[in-house]
């Protein structure tokens, strides 16, 4: 059985190219443009991983890269993320941390000792006597997750590095992230945009036809613009020090992975946002998934992710993954608004969800549970530049507080806006990262021993009078009334958060590392 839709008006696949690969040791036909975890899906697979801790039958979540439940072993290569994967053929794809199979994990067990597995355990246990540390060790190591690295028998990769010095390097390829390179470069600042995924337009991509227009049309500009270099399927890993950027760009011609050391003038971060799961019982059944997960397997790759649906919303993201359900033909068992209240109590099911129970006490069936509840602000490039975020209760999510003037942030980073208004942004932060990189780099060709002096005449310092994208009002919708996961790849519940807060680990650094 395969749950592939007919076409879809902005699906990414061609249908004319299809790719034969194995899951599994199972046979498997996706299409050029799938992802791993699409072409599985399609196939009518709910199940692909097991967790690492109580070894639970783990689902599509988020559908992305940043997708917990999505680490497979392709060939001799641990711990791919088969939601950002492009699909190869002839790939040889399986499951991690599981024996000896997927279907039938003996270490599922674990479920049964859940209650002497709480946090910290491992600090409370073993202890004496002193002489058996040796065997412990060895029995915990097993447990280890990930997948296998055949060291024995691997060959040897060729990877490739390359140093880079754009005036300007835009983290992100969003309408706000391409507005900015283009307004840069347009400026005459030179200009390097990184995106993630395997094509420019954010969040655009996976939705309706005028987004995906516009998103397509930004895309084509920045493509075209001789001033801009475009990187997709590449991931900024890191800011140092005087703007010193580490992108890691995969599927290059000449090598697998390219390591680029970037010294950029001024760093514009338009990552946009990473959209949270809610919190409750059996939150991580398989067939429970966010609204981002369902629109990019629905518009993107054509796959019908269920039959019956029950969908929590806070925002209007959550409205349009019901009208894009209704269209393939899922049917709406419930739609529970958050912003009254509404709320979902617990999710069961065995291979996938069968039975959901929602807050006015009814039990109903589905096969799928869709939440849109809200956005966490990936800000981890900020906080490498010395930003500190500051939480906003009003729009629930973090904003960042203070930048130094070699870095700008853009997008749904800083506040929230219609696709023209997010584009507007960029460009508008565009101009200034050109002005402050330009300024900086006549200085340093100024300033330069034996240098020519500039040909070219220091522009005059702009101010920042950008027109700031409004922060809209949202909901703190994170937890129900009942205990689910917060950390699906380590198996950490809301529960056991509390319980570590109640033992003393109340910083977010020791609570993480006493849980996991």
């Amino acid at each position: 059985m395969s749950n592939r839709l007919p076409a879809q008006s902005g699906e990414v696949i061609d249908r004319s190219t299809s790719l034969t690969f194995t899951w599994n040791g199972t046979t498997m036909t996706g299409f050029d443009g799938d992802t791993i975890a699409s072409a599985i899906a399609a196939s009518d697979t709910d199940v692909f991983s097991r967790s690492m801790k109580y070894h639970r039958r783990r689902g599509i979540l988020t559908a992305d890269h940043w997708d917990p439940n999505l680490f497979v072993q392709v060939g001799d290569e641990p711990n791919v993320r088969a939601g950002s994967r492009h699909l190869e053929a002839g790939m040889v794809v399986s499951s991690q941390n599981v024996w000896p199979s997927l279907r039938f994990d003996l270490g599922a067990v674990n479920q049964l000792v859940a209650r002497f597995l709480s946090p910290g355990f491992y600090y409370k246990t073993f202890m004496r006597p002193a002489f058996l540390w040796p065997v412990y060790q060895k029995v915990l190591r097993k447990f280890a997750p990930g997948g296998e690295i055949h060291w024995k028998t691997s060959t040897h990769g060729d990877y490739d590095k390359r140093y880079v010095h754009p005036d300007v390097l835009v983290a992100g390829g969003g309408p706000a992230g391409m507005g900015a390179a283009l307004a840069a470069a347009d400026a005459g600042a030179s200009v390097l945009l990184v995106e993630q995924y395997g094509d420019l337009g954010g969040h655009l991509r996976w939705g309706d036809d005028e987004q995906r227009a516009k998103g397509a049309e930004l895309a084509a500009a920045c493509r075209a613009h001789a001033g801009i270099e475009v990187l997709v399927d590449s991931t900024v890993t890191g800011r140092y020090d005087h703007n010193w950027v580490a992108i890691m760009q995969r599927s290059h011609a000449i090598a697998p992975e390219r390591l680029l050391k970037a010294r950029a003038g001024v760093l514009v971060v338009a990552p946009g946002l990473v959209e949270r799961p809610y919190v409750f019982a059996g939150n991580d059944t398989p067939g429970v998934m966010l609204s981002g997960a369902v629109r990019r397997l629905v518009n993107m790759w054509a796959v019908k992710p269920g039959n019956k649906a029950v969908v929590l919303s806070a925002n209007a993201d959550g409205d349009a993954t019901v009208a894009d359900l209704e269209r393939i033909g899922v049917e709406i068992v419930a739609v529970l608004d958050a912003r009254k209240g509404e709320t979902i109590v617990s999710a069961e099911g065995g291979g996938r969800v069968s039975k959901v129970t929602v807050s006015d006490g009814r039990t109903l069936n589905a096969d799928l549970v869709v939440t849109a509840t809200g956005w966490t602000a990936p800000t981890s490039l900020l906080n490498m530049g010395g930003d500190r975020p500051v939480y906003d209760a009003t729009a629930a999510r973090y904003f960042s507080n203070s930048l130094p003037a070699n870095i700008i942030a853009t997008g749904g980073i800083t506040g929230d806006g219609s696709t023209d208004e997010l584009a507007a942004h960029g460009r508008a932060t565009g101009e200034l990262a050109a002005n402050r990189a330009l300024r900086r780099r006549h200085d340093r060709v100024s300033a330069t021993a034996r240098a020519v002096a500039p040909t070219w005449e220091k522009p005059a310092e702009r101010v920042d009078n950008r027109t700031p994208l409004a922060r809209a009002p949202h909901p703190e919708c994170y937890r129900s009334s009942t205990h689910g996961l917060v950390d699906f790849s380590e198996d950490v519940s809301s529960k056991d958060l509390i319980q570590a807060s109640k033992e003393g680990f109340d910083s977010i650094e020791l609570m993480k590392r006493y849980t996991t």
